[in-house]
C-alpha cells in the first residue's frame, strides 16, 4: 500500500506517556543501550467487543377487549405465566346478556312471521293455480314472503353479533407467556382497544443491545454473535443479528436484535445479557498483528489524523535487526485495541520491535536486549 494517512496529536501524546514508562536517561557514548521490546506473535482476527443488552420477548401483545363494558373481574397479576386461551379478565356480562336475550326474542318473532308469511304465499300461489286468485295478489303475498325472510336474516345477524359480544366479555391469552404489564382494575370502565395487559411470550426471547455509532457500520444480518447471561451463571448461548435499527435511539447508539439459536431453563424477560460481536468484515478477510501503541516512533512520524477501524495508516517502528542494529519500518495499521495497533502489513511472526524508550534509539543505532533479569542501563 502506497498511500500514507496519519494520526491524531492525542494518539501521539498517549504512546508518548506508554514508550516513558520505562524511560531512563540517555546511555553514554560508546555505550550500547538495553531496550525493552515486543515480539511479533500470532496473527489475530477481528475485533471483539461485548455490549451489555437484555432479555425481550420476541412474541409480545398488547391485549385489550374488543367491546366497552365494565371489569367484573382481573384473573391475573402482573409477572403470572399463563396458558394460552386462560382467562384473564372478565367484563360484566349483564348488558351483553340482555342485548343476546333481546335479540334472540326478536328472532323468534321473526320466525313466526316468515312462517306465516310463506304459508300465505303458498295458499295464494295454489288458488292463482286455479284460477282464484290474481296475479297482483300473488305478486304481494310473494313480496311479503321475501320482506319477512330478510327480516328474520337481520334477526338473526344482531343475534350471532350479540352473542359474540356476549363472548368478547372474557379476554383471553393468544398463546402461552407472562404477563409483562396489567393496567386494569375491577369496576374500572374500558373502551374498545383500550390496553388492559401485554403479554410476552417466554418460548421466544431475543436480545435487545445498542450498539454506538463507530461500530454499527460492520454489525451485519446474520451476523453470528455469542451471549452470556451473568445472572445464570454466565450461561453462553449463541445467536445471530436479525434486526438492525436504522435511527440512533439514545447516546448515538444503534438498536440491534439479536435472535437465540436455544434456550436454556430459567430465562426471563429483563435479564441482563452480554453480547459479544467480533467485528471482522472490516479486515476484508485479512488476518492481522497486535503490537503496543507505545511502539510507535514518534521522531519519525506526524500524527494529526484519528484512527478507528476501517481508517488504514501508515506508522513507523523500531525493528531490531540483524545484529541488534535498529531499523526504521512503515506498518500498515487500521485501528486500535485497546493500547495494541491493528498491523495488517509490515510485520512478519518472529519480528522485535522497540516497545519502550524508543525516543531515546535512533535508526542504525545498535542496542541489547532487555529481559525481567537485567536492569536498563543507566547513564
Amino acid at each position: 500500500m502506497t498511500h500514507r494517512l496519519k494520526f491524531v496529536s492525542a494518539l501521539a501524546a498517549s504512546a508518548l506517556l506508554l514508550s516513558a514508562c520505562g524511560r531512563e536517561a540517555p546511555a553514554p557514548v560508546n555505550e550500547i543501550p538495553r531496550v525493552k521490546y515486543f515480539e511479533v506473535g500470532e496473527r489475530s482476527t477481528g475485533q471483539l467487543r461485548r455490549l451489555s443488552g437484555k432479555l425481550v420477548s420476541e412474541d409480545t401483545a398488547s391485549l385489550s377487549f374488543a367491546v366497552p363494558g365494565t371489569i367484573e373481574k382481573v384473573l391475573v397479576v402482573q409477572g403470572q405465566d399463563v396458558a394460552r386461551g386462560q382467562v384473564l379478565a372478565r367484563l360484566d356480562p349483564e348488558p351483553k346478556q340482555i342485548a343476546v336475550n333481546q335479540a334472540r326474542a326478536q328472532v323468534s318473532v321473526m320466525r313466526a312471521q316468515h312462517l306465516e308469511a310463506k304459508q300465505n304465499y303458498e295458499r295464494i300461489s295454489d288458488l292463482f293455480t286455479r284460477g282464484y286468485s290474481t296475479q297482483a295478489e300473488r305478486e304481494s303475498a310473494e313480496a311479503a314472503y321475501g320482506q319477512a325472510g330478510g327480516s328474520l336474516a337481520a334477526a338473526e345477524s344482531d343475534l350471532e353479533r350479540s352473542e359474540r359480544d356476549l363472548a368478547r366479555t372474557e379476554l383471553m391469552a393468544p398463546f402461552a407467556g407472562s404477563i409483562g404489564s396489567r393496567s386494569a382494575e375491577p369496576f374500572q370502565e374500558v373502551t374498545v382497544g383500550e390496553e388492559v395487559f401485554v403479554l410476552q411470550s417466554d418460548q421466544a426471547l431475543k436480545v435487545e443491545v445498542l450498539v454506538p455509532e463507530t461500530l454499527i457500520r460492520f454489525v451485519e444480518y446474520g451476523q453470528p454473535v455469542e451471549v452470556k447471561l451473568p445472572s445464570l451463571e454466565d450461561q453462553v448461548l449463541r445467536g445471530r443479528v436479525d434486526e438492525i435499527g436504522s435511527r440512533a435511539a439514545s447516546g448515538n447508539a444503534f438498536p440491534v436484535s439479536v435472535q437465540l439459536f436455544s434456550s436454556v431453563p430459567d430465562l426471563r424477560v429483563g435479564m441482563t445479557a452480554g453480547v459479544t460481536f467480533n467485528f471482522d468484515n472490516y479486515l476484508d478477510g485479512s488476518p492481522i498483528y497486535l503490537i503496543p501503541i507505545s511502539s510507535l516512533a514518534i521522531d519519525y512520524s506526524t500524527v494529526n489524523q484519528p484512527l478507528y477501524p476501517g481508517n488504514e495508516a501508515e506508522v513507523p517502528v523500531f525493528v531490531i535487526g540483524k545484529d541488534n542494529v535498529l531499523e526504521v519500518r512503515n506498518i500498515i495499521v487500521n485501528g486500535l485495541r485497546g493500547d495494541m495497533f491493528e498491523v495488517f502489513d509490515g510485520l512478519e511472526p518472529g519480528d522485535k520491535i522497540v516497545s519502550a524508550g524508543v525516543s531515546f534509539v535512533r535508526e542504525g543505532m545498535k542496542v541489547e536486549l532487555w529481559t525481567p533479569e537485567m536492569g536498563l542501563k543507566r547513564g
